[in-house]
């Protein structure tokens, strides 16, 4: 999904450097968000952004343009709403405010609202469950994976893709499949050598019985 108008609160209003230490700061209090972008009076072209612990240093009756700014943490129209949700976790931010290519101040983007957005594109409320495969950098290559799934009549919701955790070259990969039982798509994982791991209680079970017949069979030839 893009940053389109439906996602951007243009009736937001910047910062001028008019405005003066004082009042900015009872703004800040007032809203409790303390980072504010600041825009030119006349072409209301982003010039930069102003946070509370500079305003602190400086004289209050003096105005904006007396202090040194920032430069503005932003995203622009059309870009993915991923990269917003990325810059307003990396800055810790409340919002951001959205521009064009000439830099002209449309609105912000509120990271409630982003939050609110990204569980609905990855189909998180859907039923179904989730299967995590490990793929190695060299061998990024999802076609197979996907082919694999679908053979065992899975249909895929959503997929995040996070680096492992471990020291080597790898990436965790998660499938919200439209499957409450997805043992029989994790056994055929499996055989084609994918390390999955799934939150489905039944494929829990399977392995479970899988291991106990194991230690069965292991028994029986002592």
């Amino acid at each position: 999904m893009l940053v389109k108008e439906q996602l951007i609160a243009s009736e937001f209003n910047p910062l001028k450097s008019t405005d003066t230490i004082s009042l900015v700061k009872k703004r800040m209090e007032e809203e409790k968000n303390y980072t504010l972008p600041i825009v030119d009076r006349t072409t209301r072209a982003l010039i930069g952004q102003v946070n509370y612990e500079a305003l602190l240093k400086a004289d209050p009756d003096n105005s904006i343009a007396d202090i040194d700014l920032d430069e503005a943490v932003k995203v622009y129209r059309g870009q993915h709403i991923f990269e917003a949700a990325r810059l307003l976790l990396q800055y810790e931010r409340e919002l951001l405010p959205v521009v064009d290519e000439e830099w002209t101040m449309l609105g912000i983007i509120e990271r409630n609202h982003v939050l609110e957005i990204l569980p609905q594109m990855l189909n998180v409320t859907e039923p179904g469950s989730v299967i995590t495969i490990t793929l190695d950098r060299m061998d990024f290559s999802l076609t197979e994976v996907v082919n694999i799934m679908e053979t065992e009549g899975a249909r895929i919701l959503g997929m995040t893709v996070e680096k492992s955790q471990h020291a080597d070259q790898s990436f965790e990969i998660s499938f919200k499949l439209d499957l409450k039982d997805i043992s029989r798509v994790a056994a055929a994982l499996r055989r084609y050598d994918y390390a999955a791991v799934t939150n489905s209680e039944n494929e829990i079970f399977n392995q479970d019985l899988e291991t106990r017949a194991d230690e069965l069979l292991k028994f029986i030839d002592m």
